[in-house]
């Protein structure tokens, strides 16, 4: 019997460590120091997931098939606080040929009223994380208010945040982008699936070579400019409440015409849907120049 034991405890310690070499997800002392880099292969097409809730995910493509993540993290405050921090802001990694998970955690102290706040309050502590990435990979970044850039990928991205400024760059793709304020630039980009843009308040620029399927921009009393070259075919379909405003460089033909808040009609003869809502922010369609 006793040697059985030792066996079934062998073989399930060996699962274990199977499955932390093949996910990342054992915490290591790397995580706890200032600066470290970490890298992970990932498949073409393949999707990269980052959840950062300040500092900064700043992403750029390159050329093979690693994912090389730098991880900078930067504080000021006292030395025991410097300390307390560092032992407690934990960079987490999760992989597999296809995904690629990085996800930074934050010390936080729970009331008993249930609210969460810094156990700490005299210092400022953020986590900066500049990757490469293979060109052709999907993107998923999630976050409270981080810097996020996203230059020369090949893939769809989707981003989740409350008021991070998000700056996206020479890129071919689906776009999702979910905020509720701040500021939003994408130039330079290849639509190649959908566009939509949910902006609660804020500034949106979208200078984009081509569109793709379908284009959705939904934003409560933000304002949206959206630029496109000059010959661009699409369909616009536009509806906005009292205090909003509407604007189209390219001319719109509408056999309905254009009634208070509504306008139906196509450029250059129709093509790419664009739907477009406002309840009293701004939405302008310009020429790309």
């Amino acid at each position: 019997m006793k040697s059985k034991f030792r066996l079934c405890c062998f073989g399930a310690l060996n699962t274990l460590l199977l499955v932390i070499s093949a996910f990342g997800q054992a915490p290591d002392g790397q995580s706890q120091q200032e600066h470290f880099a970490r890298s992970f292969a990932l498949t073409p097409a393949g999707t990269l997931i980052v959840n950062n809730d300040k500092g900064s995910i700043h992403i750029e493509g390159t050329a093979g098939d690693q994912v090389v993540v730098n991880v900078e993290k930067k504080f000021d405050g006292s030395d025991a606080d410097r300390k307390w921090w560092m032992a407690n802001t934990h960079v987490t990694f999760e992989n597999d040929p296809a995904k690629v998970r990085v996800s930074v955690e934050y010390p936080v102290v729970r009331c008993d009223s249930g609210c969460v706040q810094n156990e700490h309050s005299n210092y400022s502590g953020a986590v900066e994380l500049t990757i490469q990435a293979p060109r052709r990979t999907n993107l998923e970044l999630a976050g409270h208010k981080p810097d996020m850039r996203i230059s020369a990928t090949d893939g769809d991205i989707r981003i989740r945040s409350h008021k991070s400024p998000i700056e996206i760059a020479a890129t071919t793709g689906g776009i999702s982008i979910d905020t509720d304020k701040e500021t939003v630039r994408l130039r330079d980009v290849n639509l190649r699936g959908p566009l939509k843009l949910q902006m609660e308040k804020g500034e949106a620029v979208i200078e984009a070579k081509s569109l793709g399927n379908e284009v959705n921009i939904n934003t409560e009393k933000g304002s949206v400019v959206l630029r496109v070259p000059a010959n661009t075919a699409f369909t616009v379909d536009y509806a906005g409440g009292r205090r909003a405003s509407f604007h189209s460089d390219l001319p719109i033909t509408s056999d309905a015409g254009y009634r208070t808040g509504e306008l139906r009609g196509s450029v250059n003869g129709g093509g790419t849907r664009l739907n477009l809502r406002t309840e009293k922010g701004s939405i302008s369609i310009e020429t790309l120049r």
